[in-house]
């Protein structure tokens, strides 16, 4: 059904193009009045965001989780920070666990686990070297390392997490700990945790009546390697975050994405993350909104986490990776065909909510794999192909208008994603000329072409996958970092 709609949406406008211009102009003009609005609203979205992150920044939340008056203590709290790992550099692991080690939550309740692939030839004595170099900061580092072609199972982050997780629980038993008292974070191999972030998270926590029924979300900032990745990868990545930060004031259509955190007593009543899908990070929201009969939500929390902007051996390798990693993304259409399937199973959830969640679904893929192409690419068609003929009509007219409108609005957005990106770019490092500040502010005036390239093509090629019954193999975006000896990794210093 996604491809199908996303697909007709596009010939439809190709279509009238060529055989009813003026009804095609009459068709784009009502969907860039739609688009109009819904600029206005992101905008505004991403002001607010903003806004509340700023006046979260200087936030005790450690002292917040110590002063918390509810019926569980900060004392009791555990977290276990789960980082599945496959084929990273050992470099990318330390740093991961540098920042760990300096975040200002207990060490003593903070237990580490490095959850390796049999598929990674070496991987045990790997984990084993950092596990010897970090094991005195925590109160814990545990390995484990996944068997490879098990039944009923994918090559996955889902289903390594999951393996990960069903030893950790065993662990929690062993050692008489109450799963109800553990969060756990499931970050990829390159997650850098902010300073305060489990505070945050244990504060928030603390205080939700229905702890048992969120999962707790971080802002992903992209920006570990920014300094040395092309333009194209930088924007796009940049993008996501400010997507994110849109998304987290929408509570009703905000999941889980990437890292992200939760009750280990929820996620074992669950059953764990998906081990035969590929969007893990999103199916679990959707795994204990279904097991909960629609009781379950995500709550955004104010700090973020690190990760890297994905690269490869040069500008046409990167080219290809963020291709595949959009595309893997996008697969996280497969949701709808979950929770549809989930839905028919399941009578407890009313048909309106129901109705609404599927929607949202469908409404969030379907223009994420039509906008782009429809902007950039359809209409300056029509009004080329107009310019080229003479058409002196006056719907050719208002269709130029709003569309120059639309840029107008897109140009203000663009310069608002300017200003908040700074908040998200780190100190220079050294040997880094100054100069490379310019493409921070000229990468936003290739968005249509990027967002088209690394945004809509992949999100049609996953749904045209998924309409024709190809299965998309899960694709472990590669981590790769040069830097000079002398580069202390952006995110370790904040």
């Amino acid at each position: 059904m996604p491809a199908a709609i996303s697909w007709s949406i596009i010939f439809s406008f190709v279509f009238l193009i060529g055989i009813a211009p003026l009804w095609a102009a009459i068709a784009l003009i009502v969907y860039l009045m739609y688009w109009f609005f819904r600029l206005l609203y992101m905008s505004l979205l991403l002001i607010l965001a903003h806004h509340r992150m700023l006046s979260k920044k200087n936030t005790n939340w450690l002292n917040l989780c110590k002063k918390a008056n509810t019926d569980k203590r900060f004392e009791d709290i555990w977290h276990i920070v789960l980082y599945t790992i496959y084929k990273e550099p050992p470099g990318v692991i330390r740093d991961s666990l540098s920042s760990l080690k300096k975040v200002d939550y207990p060490s003593d309740r903070l237990i580490v686990v490095l959850a390796g692939e049999e598929r990674e030839e070496g991987v045990l004595e790997k984990l084993k070297g950092i596990q010897k170099e970090f094991i005195e900061y925590f109160k814990d580092i545990l390995i484990t390392i996944h068997p490879k072609d098990l039944p009923g199972e994918i090559a996955s982050k889902g289903a390594n997490a999951t393996y990960a997780a069903r030893y950790v629980k065993d662990y929690l038993k062993k050692n008489k700990i109450d799963l109800g008292d553990v969060l756990i974070s499931c970050f990829d191999a390159d997650t850098c945790a902010h300073r305060q972030y489990f505070s945050c998270l244990t504060y928030h926590f603390l205080i939700n009546p229905k702890r048992y029924r969120v999962s707790f979300q971080p802002l992903p900032v992209y920006n570990n390697n920014i300094y040395y990745t092309p333009v194209f990868a930088r924007l796009i990545e940049m993008g996501s975050t400010l997507w994110q930060l849109i998304e987290s004031m929408r509570d009703e259509k905000f999941v889980t994405f990437s890292s992200h955190s939760m009750s280990f007593k929820t996620l074992a009543e669950v059953d764990y993350w998906p081990v035969d899908m590929v969007s893990d990070d999103s199916l679990i929201f959707w795994r204990c909104f279904l097991k909960f009969n629609g009781d379950y939500s995500t709550y955004s929390l104010d700090v973020p986490v690190y990760m890297d902007i994905a690269v490869g051996r040069g500008f046409f390798d990167t080219l290809r990776v963020q291709y595949k990693q959009k595309r893997r993304w996008a697969w996280g259409v497969e949701g709808f065909v979950y929770l549809g399937m989930g839905f028919l199973e399941n009578n407890q959830i009313p048909f309106r909510l129901k109705f609404r969640k599927l929607f949202q679904i469908l409404d969030s893929h379907i223009n994420w794999a039509t906008w782009s192409i429809i902007i950039s690419f359809i209409v300056p068609s029509v009004l080329l192909w107009t310019a080229l003929k003479g058409k002196d009509e006056l719907i050719f007219f208002n269709l130029s208008y709003i569309n120059r409108t639309i840029w107008h609005i897109f140009t203000f957005i663009l310069f608002i994603c300017l200003l908040i990106s700074k908040e998200f770019i780190p100190p220079r490092p050294k040997g880094r000329s100054r100069l490379i500040y310019l493409s921070f502010v000229w990468q936003w005036f290739l968005t249509p072409f990027v967002s088209a390239c690394l945004g809509s093509f992949p999100a049609l090629d996953a749904q045209t996958r998924m309409m024709l019954g190809k299965k998309l193999k899960f694709y472990p975006t590669p981590k790769k970092r040069e830097l000079a000896d002398n580069i202390v990794l952006p995110a370790i210093v904040k």
